[in-house]
C-alpha cells in the first residue's frame, strides 16, 4: 500500500484512500468472526504505536493468559493462497513489525490463514526465500504451523439487516 500522506491520520482509508477501506473491512472481517467464536478482540486502527508495529487488532481467547497482537493482511485469492513479503526489509521481518500473529483474509469468500510470526520468519529462512521478495503460500502446501478456518456470517450475525 502507497500511503497519501506522510502525516499520521487515526483511519487507514484516510492514509491509503480505497486501499485503506478495504484493509479496515478486513480488519473488521477479521475482528467479527474472532468474536463470534467467544474471543475477546481489542481494535486498534486509531494507536498510532500499535499501527506502526503492525498490531492491528489484540486477541484473546478466554483460555489464554494474555491477549496476542494481529497484523491483518487483505491478500488471500479465492483459492485460499497468499503472499508472504519475505525480503528483509518487508512487513514478515522488518523490526519495527512485531505482532505476533498474520492474519490474511478474503472477505469474499470468508476464508482466513493465519500463523505466528516467528514460525513464517523461520520457514522462509530455512528454505532460503528472503531473497524473494514475495512468497505465495497456496493451501496445497499444507504447511503445519498455517491455521485456516472459513468465517460465514449467520442470520444472527446479520442482525436487523435483511439477507
Amino acid at each position: 500500500m502507497t500511503r497519501l500522506t506522510n502525516e499520521w491520520t487515526p483511519t487507514l482509508e484516510g492514509a491509503y484512500g480505497e486501499v485503506g477501506k478495504d484493509a479496515r473491512n478486513a480488519e473488521l472481517f477479521v475482528k467479527e468472526a474472532i468474536e463470534s467464536w467467544g474471543w475477546l478482540v481489542k481494535d486498534n486502527e486509531s494507536s498510532y504505536s500499535d499501527q506502526v508495529s503492525g498490531k492491528d487488532l489484540l486477541i484473546k481467547k478466554p483460555s489464554w493468559a494474555n491477549f496476542y497482537s494481529v497484523d491483518v493482511k487483505n491478500n488471500m485469492n479465492e483459492y485460499g493462497s497468499f503472499f508472504v513479503d519475505s525480503s528483509l526489509n518487508g512487513w514478515l521481518f522488518k523490526k519495527t513489525k512485531t505482532s505476533d500473529r498474520i492474519w490474511h483474509v478474503n472477505t469474499k469468500t470468508g476464508w482466513m490463514a493465519w500463523y505466528g510470526r516467528n514460525e513464517m520468519r523461520e520457514y522462509i529462512v530455512n528454505n532460503s526465500l528472503t531473497e524473494t521478495g514475495l512468497v505465495k503460500i497456496a493451501p496445497s502446501m499444507n504447511i503445519p504451523f498455517i491455521t485456516r478456518r472459513k468465517y460465514e456470517k449467520t442470520e444472527d450475525d446479520l442482525g436487523d439487516v435483511p439477507l
